[in-house]
């Protein structure tokens, strides 16, 4: 006797309804549970037809964080629609008029890594082999880094702690991501301390930037709370920095920072900088004193998406 699997019946009763009632993203979730096809496999398909989209711009999508409207991105739906068998203009048909765009769109999605950082060739390598967007499934609860320096005015240790709430079930992973100091910096190597483990890692070398999966030790559900530990040890020439700070595209209810430097290398001058999306550089926000054992200390709290860190002067 044939027929559909019970799952895969149910699987269809869903597309059906989503595709009649949307919204986009839950359509496109359901096509895709439908055809039992991963967002990586879909990238490669595309990519296989001639189109280029990275895996975040997917995920986003899947997610109901951004939609796409551009030409190009509409293109790419169509293409969709036929790796994944649906009526022709069945996605397109539920994207609806363009939103507003500029920085004070109406949808108020988060800021790309680009607004933060810059443009560059080696970030979009990095993030365009893993989901970066699943960090915006949580909501983060704090965050506190740690950074030694030596005599000599290198940094050997970078020690990051991080808890967070799943805004959603099914929450297991979370996507490291390594700011390179000075220009030709080498992509430190990442040690998981507690509560995950390394998954996927892309490190750019010419740029120094890396994206690394963090795996949960557990699968949370919509609520549960995670505390992980991680830890950045440099595999090349590590001296001459003279910064140490911490991107985010969501808000973060605290941030604890401290910079450690050896009592016998102590810098000159040292203070606390922050930076939003769409300015060109950070700002000044205070002198910090620097203690005689070599510690610098930074608190944030209800911090905004952006920049918040140390820069200082040796001499």
């Amino acid at each position: 006797m044939s027929g559909k699997s019970p799952t895969r019946a149910r699987s269809a009763v869903t597309l059906e309804q989503a595709l009649r009632h949307g919204p986009f993203d839950r359509a496109l979730r359901a096509a895709l549970e439908r055809r039992e096809l991963s967002l990586e496999s879909l990238q490669r398909r595309l990519r296989a037809d001639g189109y280029s989209i990275s895996l975040a711009a997917l995920s986003y999508w899947q997610r109901g964080l951004r939609r796409p409207e551009r030409p190009e991105s509409l293109r790419i739906v169509m293409a969709v629609e036929g790796i994944l068998e649906l009526p022709r203009a069945s996605l397109v048909a539920l994207l609806g008029p363009p939103r507003p765009r500029g920085r004070r769109a109406a949808d108020g999605g988060p800021p790309e890594f680009t607004d933060l950082l810059g443009p560059s060739t080696g970030l979009t390598r990095v993030l365009d082999g893993v989901d970066a967007a699943v960090n915006l499934g949580f909501q983060h609860i704090g965050m506190q880094g740690d950074l030694w320096l030596g005599e000599d005015r290198s940094w050997y240790l970078e020690r990051v702690r991080r808890v967070v709430t799943a805004r959603q079930d099914h929450a297991d992973r979370f996507v490291a991501l390594h700011i390179p100091d000075v220009p030709g910096q080498t992509a430190p190597v990442l040690r998981p301390i507690s509560g995950c483990r390394l998954g996927r890692v892309q490190a750019d070398p010419e740029s120094g930037f890396q994206a690394a999966e963090l795996v949960f030790d557990h699968v949370l559900a919509s609520g549960h709370p995670h505390v992980f530990e991680y830890e950045y040890i440099p595999s090349g020439p590590a001296s001459g920095i003279d910064r140490y700070q911490h991107a985010s595209r969501q808000p973060v209810r605290q941030i604890a920072l401290r910079t450690h430097f050896d009592p016998r290398a102590l810098p000159a001058r040292c203070r606390h900088v922050a930076q939003r999306p769409g300015t060109s550089a950070p700002r000044h926000v205070t002198d910090l004193p620097v203690s005689a054992s070599g510690t610098a200390n930074i608190v944030v709290l209800d911090s905004a998406p952006g920049l918040e860190g140390f820069r200082w002067e040796w001499d």
